[in-house]
């Protein structure tokens, strides 16, 4: 569950800008359908509530193409997007302030 200010703008950024299903939405409480994980969102009564809060990770297909619809939604970029060894890793916080984590892994080597 993460405290946001505006749960109408929260369904809108991680349907629109990560692809999750709507389960429900209201004014005060929404749930939304992460591939079988429910991540709700509450009406926050201040910025303290926002401020506890946990990381979203998510594995995409394409983290620069997904960095670039989030930021049209009014996210920020956190650092740069990353090359480690196992694929391609991004930090971004919505435009409330939670941090997500974006993960494009590498393809799995095809065997001969």
């Amino acid at each position: 569950m993460l405290m946001v200010p505006d749960v109408a703008a929260s369904v809108k950024f991680f349907s629109e800008g990560l692809g999750l299903t709507v389960k429900m939405s209201s004014p005060g409480w929404a749930e939304l359908d992460a591939d079988g994980t429910t991540i709700a969102f509450h009406l926050a009564r201040g910025q303290q509530d926002v401020a506890q809060s946990p990381i979203l990770s998510f594995v995409v297909e394409d983290v620069v193409a997904t960095v670039a619809t989030l930021e049209e939604l009014g996210a920020t970029l956190n650092g740069e997007i990353r090359e480690p060894s196992f694929g391609k890793v991004a930090a971004m916080n919505t435009p409330e302030g939670h941090m997500v984590s974006l993960l494009q892994p590498n393809p799995a080597p095809v065997e001969a």
